[in-house]
């Protein structure tokens, strides 16, 4: 039957209520704090029964805080399927860029940003969700080098081109200076470049926590 093919009727509904879930539980951490959500607030809001949250979702924080599934894998994916002539820097990079161009287009990702902003106290709650993702950048470049995940080129490659994401990603202001894209594309550039001094006026802001 179509609804059972993917990308079929009932994948799109799964899809629907996922984000559904999602969207719904960060309007009201952003709105009220964690603290004071349940998740019979989160299914009331997004209109579902709590026996179909946890079909998705295993705690209000997971409904917040988890990445799509697959996101790890798919990141692996792609980076390890970009042209061999790149560097693992350009591998990560065009493949981030792409994937943030593609959340951009939504909201869920861009109410995470600005609650964990709001509420910096709740980083911790990310840092599993960053782990996993790291771990994948890792993986794929340890494929693309043929060395061993655990080979200090590797590991320091990856660590160094994912703090340079989240770096770009906690300069951007949504309402206003260049979009996050650019900020991610000149980051990366700062890196490869040996990270240079600015000249003339530096602007020491505080531009907020990712």
């Amino acid at each position: 039957m179509a609804s059972d093919r993917p990308g079929g009727l009932r994948e799109r509904k799964k899809r629907a209520t996922h984000r559904a879930l999602q969207s719904s539980a960060l309007a009201l951490f952003r709105l009220h704090g964690p603290e004071a959500v349940t998740v019979e607030s989160i299914c009331a809001d997004a209109d579902v029964s709590p026996r179909t949250f946890f079909n998705y979702f295993s705690s209000k924080d997971e409904a917040a805080f988890m990445l799509e599934e697959g996101t790890p894998a798919l990141i692996e994916e792609r980076i390890t399927a970009r042209p061999p002539q790149e560097t693992p820097v350009e591998a990560i990079t065009a493949v981030f860029v792409g994937r943030l161009s593609e959340l951009a287009t939504g909201s869920i990702w861009l109410e995470r940003v600005l609650l964990v902003r709001e509420r910096p106290e709740l980083l911790p709650r990310i840092t599993l969700t960053n782990r996993a993702v790291e771990d994948a950048v890792t993986r794929a470049v340890a494929t693309r080098t043929g060395l061993p995940q655990s080979h200090l080129h590797v590991r320091t490659t990856a660590a160094a081109v994912f703090a340079t994401l989240q770096a770009a990603i906690s300069c951007w202001q949504p309402d206003s200076g260049p979009d996050v894209v650019t900020l991610v594309t000149e980051a990366v550039d700062l890196l490869s470049r040996g990270l240079p001094a600015p000249r003339g006026p530096v602007d020491r802001g505080d531009s907020g926590a990712l």
